[in-house]
């Protein structure tokens, strides 16, 4: 994970997840938008939005000092690497950290309830 954060981000460290964002054409998630509204719309390929990178080493250590599951906490990561993709960043500040929180413990109840 060092090694990828180095060379991807410039960073000297590691983490328990990294975010990479594709960047791609709007028009195809338009016409996905248009598609569930019932207008006209071609076939088109899937999105990617990008890369998440989960360090399964740190996810182990962070469920055992967290108290739960490995697959809680594979959970966690993912959801947070997945609203990195969507734009939301908590290293831009605490009101940013405080929504992207909010965002996670939605996502998570969601995951919980399936």
């Amino acid at each position: 994970m060092k090694e990828i954060n180095l060379l991807r981000r410039g960073k000297d460290k590691t983490t328990d997840v990294l975010s990479f964002p594709l960047e791609f054409d709007a028009s195809p998630l338009s016409a996905i938008l248009q598609r569930r509204e019932g207008k006209p719309h071609s076939t088109l390929p899937p999105i990617a939005l990008g890369e998440i990178v989960i360090s399964f080493d740190t996810l182990k250590k962070q469920a055992q000092e967290i108290g739960h599951s490995e697959k809680d906490e594979f959970y966690r990561l993912l959801v947070h690497g997945f609203l990195h993709l969507l734009g939301y960043d908590h290293e831009r500040g605490e009101e940013e950290e405080n929504i992207m929180k909010v965002k996670e413990d939605e996502c998570l109840e969601i995951l919980q309830d399936l």
